[in-house]
């Protein structure tokens, strides 16, 4: 009766989305049949295995098995937690009796926490369901008890799965459904031999090398800001759509170039006060890794951007501060293609400061300007895209006018990439291919040596200005109206005119 109680006690206090997931994981058929069919085909390579031992001394069959037997847990556990997860809240957001996402008084982060968690304890119940034939791998011989760390790798991944699969069901749209299910297949073919490989060289190396766990480390600090964008971005698409649910991943896309940069210099400073022969290899790594996130937080950005109306909506005008200061932020923080465009510009900054300070020079310089040629050719397309969508009333939408665009860009040197005269080609016309397209300027970061990169930097970067220059009476239109409506208009019901702003 006292474990009853304390059951009844837990079950009130826990998360009513968690509850409802672990029953439908629990009753589904199909997903018992396929963990029992997981678990009698690992049987039988325990029984194939155990029989191979007599001709082969056990050489190498207990690290094969024990690899055979993560691997399917991880697949099992990515098929039922990410995929399971990515149908069964698609099919809830597509039916509007279902979709409790409206219905239900909870928060979109508590309902899209509530799925995480499911998914969360079904990894741990599969990998668990996985330990009586890790040991029968280990007395096979082969393999270390330290190996069984190899588990901790893994678990980062499949909640990065399950959260890609939540984010994909929170649209409720088929093809989204079909594009994530194209994803998941073609990555399976590509990722699982690297993790073979990779796994069996973690298992060769001593697993308390310190190696071991800064790649660990690592592992789990990348897979949780990554983790986090995604979280926030499910809880951003079921949320109310008047309100300024975009604010949680602006703030976090803006900061998170700033925070990885802190780190990277940190690190970096430290290696060179102490003299470590590892201080021009993490020069190059770090920086690479700055530009990625810099590149990703600047791409999201404005890939958000493209589905956005200039201004917010009354819902979020209810919100805003009165005083200039707070409105300002409030403005650029806010939803509405005007703050993610300016947001953009800082984003985009912040690998230029780093190149200097890291002491960066010749050929790397060089590459690190034709990266940057190709970030502002991209700003200077979505803005473009903007003024085209906005500007002129057109009927197409905005993330169509960059499509065409950027394909347009793209086109253009193909022909001389193909006869491969490309170098024979004017200083000029070479500035002029970087500017419109972005994927020359990232062959030219990788193949090009030198002057016509920084003009076309010059050129890419100026042209972006002018064309959000062209935007600036759209952002001060929008800042204009960005402000809370006084009493008299709060208490009544938003106008035609209200709703347009």
């Amino acid at each position: 009766m006292i474990g009853k109680a304390i059951f009844d006690n837990l079950t009130d206090s826990a998360n009513p989305v968690f509850i409802k997931e672990m029953r439908q994981y629990f009753q589904n058929r199909r997903m018992i049949v396929v963990i029992g069919g997981l678990l009698l085909a690992e049987f039988v390579l325990t029984l194939f295995f155990s029989a191979s031992l007599s001709d082969t001394d056990g050489t190498g069959a207990g690290s094969t098995f024990f690899l055979l037997i993560v691997t399917a847990g991880a697949l099992l556990s990515i098929l039922i937690c990410a995929v399971g997860a990515e149908q069964r809240f698609a099919e809830e957001r597509s039916d509007k009796e279902l979709n409790y996402a409206m219905l239900t008084t909870l928060k979109p982060s508590s309902i899209i926490l509530g799925k995480l968690e499911g998914s969360l304890v079904m990894t741990l119940c599969i990998l668990s369901l996985l330990l009586p034939f890790l040991a029968a791998a280990y007395f096979m011989r082969g393999i270390s008890v330290a190996s069984l760390l190899i588990i901790l790798y893994i678990i980062p991944t499949i909640l990065l799965n399950a959260l890609l699969g939540i984010l994909a069901g929170s649209f409720g749209k088929r093809w989204i459904t079909v594009l994530y299910f194209i994803l998941i297949v073609n990555s399976a073919f590509g990722i699982v031999p690297m993790g073979f490989g990779l796994a069996r060289e973690l298992m060769e190396s001593a697993a308390m090398d310190p190696v071991f766990w800064i790649m660990l480390g690592v592992e789990y600090f990348i897979s949780a800001l990554g983790g986090t964008l995604l979280f926030l971005l499910a809880v951003a698409v079921i949320a109310p759509p008047k309100s300024n649910r975009l604010l949680p991943v602006k703030v976090y896309l803006f900061f998170l170039p700033f925070i990885t940069a802190a780190i990277m210099l940190t690190v970096f400073l430290i290696l060179r006060r102490t003299g470590s022969s590892f201080t021009t290899d993490f020069k190059e790594v770090g920086f690479f890794v700055e530009c990625m996130f810099s590149t990703g937080a600047l791409l999201i950005m404005l890939a958000i951007s493209l589905f956005e109306t200039p201004a917010a909506g009354i819902r979020v005008y209810m919100k805003c501060p009165r005083n200039f200061l707070g409105r300002l932020f409030h403005f650029i923080f806010s939803t509405g293609f005007s703050g993610s465009i300016i947001l953009s510009i800082p984003i985009l900054l912040i690998p230029a400061a780093m190149a200097p300070f890291m002491g960066f020079r010749g050929p790397s310089l060089v590459a690190f300007f034709g990266f940057m040629c190709m970030l502002t050719s991209v700003l200077g397309t979505v803005a473009l895209s903007l003024v085209l969508a906005w500007r002129t009333k057109l009927p197409l939408p905005t993330w169509i006018w960059t499509i065409i665009i950027l394909v347009a860009g793209t086109i253009a040197p193909l022909p001389f990439l193909i006869d491969e005269s490309i170098d024979n080609l004017p200083d000029v016309s070479q500035v002029l291919l970087m500017v419109i397209s972005p994927v020359y300027s990232l062959i030219e970061m990788w193949e090009g040596s030198g002057t016509p990169t920084r003009e076309a930097m010059i050129a890419s970067s100026g042209i972006s200005f002018v064309i959000l220059v062209f935007l600036g009476p759209v952002f001060v239109r929008a800042f204009a109206l960005h402000h809370r409506p006084s009493e008299s208009e709060a208490v009544k019901p938003p106008t035609p005119e209200m709703l347009k702003k």
